[in-house]
């Protein structure tokens, strides 16, 4: 293994250790993931580390642990990965800003076609510069790999598993948003009435009725809450921010009042007998505050 050094062990698994490690070419430091000396000769877990690394490669994200090589030590399959010595999320706090991009980066690997299927706080790790970044594929799959899992088997740690995985049926990225709204509901900071109503919808029983990552991260992204509303027509309820509703509401009522104003006006014409005594419509303005004057004017 001469383009890498092996320094010390930072973590360990049940299917693998890691290390921290050296390119000696690049002089860089790495992570070394390294499957397990007691596992060598089960050639299906050997199949499913190197699986890991093939998924893993696909994903270039800001807070996607980043995977750069597969090497061999001792004869053991390894894979190479950035070097995070920030620690985990465990007994950690997380603000909307960082669980707002931890779920822009689920988001990336659900539109790889990948679900990581073991989302917790120790798979949530801090770079030294402080950016959280999403680890250990070691049970994620694609898409076009479903059949590779055995029928019945339940991969996850319980906890934070969604029903229909804890159950061994074939899961999507809609259980990854259930574990992470397990993971919000007990780390995200300061939480507001609408975080709480989007944590339950990530957490709700059916599938179809979560919302995507993608949502979970314009909702977290966005100052404003988040409100539910109607369901969208593929089943999902439609994330919308109040300011949105607010600012619809104050133009509806500015043309109702316009629309009253020439109604009143034309009413008040035809009352007049020859029609020569007609009122003056409302003036329109540009802004709505203007407008609201002119017609206390009028």
């Amino acid at each position: 293994m001469s383009r890498y050094r092996l320094d010390k062990e930072i973590g360990r698994g049940g299917m693998a250790v890691v290390y921290a490690g050296w390119h000696e070419q690049l002089e860089r430091g790495v992570a070394l993931k390294v499957l397990a000396e007691e596992l060598a000769g089960d050639e299906e877990l050997r199949a499913r580390f190197l699986r890991e690394a093939r998924i893993a490669s696909r994903l270039h994200h800001a807070n996607l642990v980043r995977t750069f090589d597969i090497a061999q030590v001792d004869g053991q399959p390894c894979i190479v990965m950035e070097l995070l010595s920030g620690g985990t999320l465990e007994g950690d706090r997380l603000t909307r800003s960082e669980a707002a991009a931890l779920a822009d980066g689920l988001a990336h690997a659900h539109a790889a076609g990948v679900v990581h299927r073991d989302l917790k706080p120790s798979n949530l790790l801090r770079a030294p510069d402080g950016t959280l970044k999403i680890g250990d594929f070691g049970i994620a799959r694609a898409a076009e790999e479903t059949q590779m899992t055995q029928v019945g088997t339940v991969l996850g740690t319980l906890r934070y598993l969604a029903p229909e995985q804890a159950a061994g049926h074939v899961v999507g990225p809609e259980a990854d948003v259930f574990s992470f709204g397990v993971v919000l509901d007990e780390l995200l900071a300061e939480k507001t009435p609408a975080d709480r109503t989007l944590i339950a919808r990530c957490k709700a029983e059916h599938p179809a009725d979560r919302p995507t990552a993608a949502d979970v991260a314009a909702a977290l992204a966005d100052e404003p809450a988040v409100s539910q509303n109607a369901a969208a027509p593929n089943g999902r309820a439609d994330l919308r921010l109040h300011s949105v509703g607010m600012r619809r509401a104050l133009i509806g009522a500015v043309v109702a009042a316009v629309l009253l104003a020439a109604i009143v006006a034309s009413v008040a014409a035809s009352r007049s007998g020859d029609g020569s005594a007609r009122i003056k419509p409302v003036s329109h303005a540009a802004s709505t505050e203007q407008q609201a004057r002119n017609l206390r004017a009028w």
